[in-house]
């Protein structure tokens, strides 16, 4: 009898972790900013090695469609890319970079810019395929393009999580306002999260994130939540140049301590702003503006 009601308990188990597999939803983090050159992509790239050292599932969608450079940030060369998932010449397993931490990328193409193109059958192939990346992540960072364009909009207003990256030289101070303006014009977002990057201190990052918070205050109803700052590094640079983030080669410099504290402040109890939807919410929407 002992036996048969641990077998009935352990079969509840079992169930139950069944249900918990199938209701695992991915958050999905939009990373954009109102320019290039801010430091985007290595964002992109280190925070999460640093999400992933904290013990996340982490998959990056390499959705710059026109300067795609995430996998040159892990030294990874693609071959294929989202296109052929849309196509059904190849599955996304097949089409997965695998970086280091057991981080997966995907490398995006103009796989999204063909939604609108697309059979029903075709569309739910693809849906099908971007479901299994709930088994493979508990978060998916998006590496946009840089500027303001359907695409970039349809990521922003899709995710769970929009973060902006800008540095504190004024014209991407201004790009990033811009950028903001939209989500607020279109109400894409209640929030952006806010990071300054290429500081030469952490009061110069406070003072951007005050300025932008205020001017945000008085003129947009969008909260500003500042993340953190990126200390200006060579570090940084040297990374770039040996094609493997600075979080892994000098995990011990000051741009990746500031990266590690972003990351903290990202998986902070309510640092979500939106309810989590997973995948199938994601393209829904996607698909929505898309067509």
């Amino acid at each position: 009898m002992v036996d048969q009601a641990k077998a009935l308990r352990d079969i509840a188990a079992n169930k139950s972790g069944c249900h918990n597999k199938l209701t695992h939803k991915s958050r999905i983090i939009t990373i954009t900013s109102g320019k290039g050159g801010v430091g985007k992509s290595n964002l992109t790239a280190n925070l999460a090695l640093a999400m992933a050292n904290k013990g996340e599932k982490v998959v990056i969608l390499d959705a710059d469609f026109g300067m795609a450079n995430v996998d040159i940030i892990f030294g990874l060369i693609p071959r294929l890319n989202l296109y052929d998932v849309v196509k059904g010449q190849k599955n996304l397993e097949e089409i997965i970079l695998h970086g280091p931490k057991g981080i997966k990328i995907v490398p995006g193409g103009t796989g999204f810019l063909e939604l609108a193109n697309l059979m029903d059958f075709q569309r739910q192939r693809l849906l099908n395929q971007l479901l299994e990346l709930e088994k493979e992540a508990d978060i998916i960072l998006i590496d946009t393009g840089a500027g303001i364009s359907k695409t970039v909009i349809g990521f922003i207003a899709a995710a769970h999580d929009v973060l902006v990256i800008t540095t504190p030289e004024p014209t991407s101070i201004t790009d990033a306002y811009g950028i903001s303006k939209v989500i607020n014009k279109y109400d894409l977002q209640k929030e952006v999260k806010l990071v300054v990057n290429q500081v030469k201190n952490a009061q110069e990052g406070q003072e951007v994130a005050v300025r932008f918070s205020k001017v945000s205050d008085n003129y947009l109803q969008l909260k500003i939540d500042y993340l953190g700052y990126i200390l200006h590094d060579n570090a940084v640079l040297r990374s770039v140049r040996e094609q493997q983030p600075f979080i892994i080669l000098y995990p011990d410099s000051k741009a990746a301590q500031c990266i590690e504290n972003i990351a903290d402040n990202l998986l902070s109890p309510g640092s979500n702003s939106n309810e989590i939807s997973g995948m199938r919410g994601f393209f829904s929407k996607i698909s929505k503006i898309f067509s």
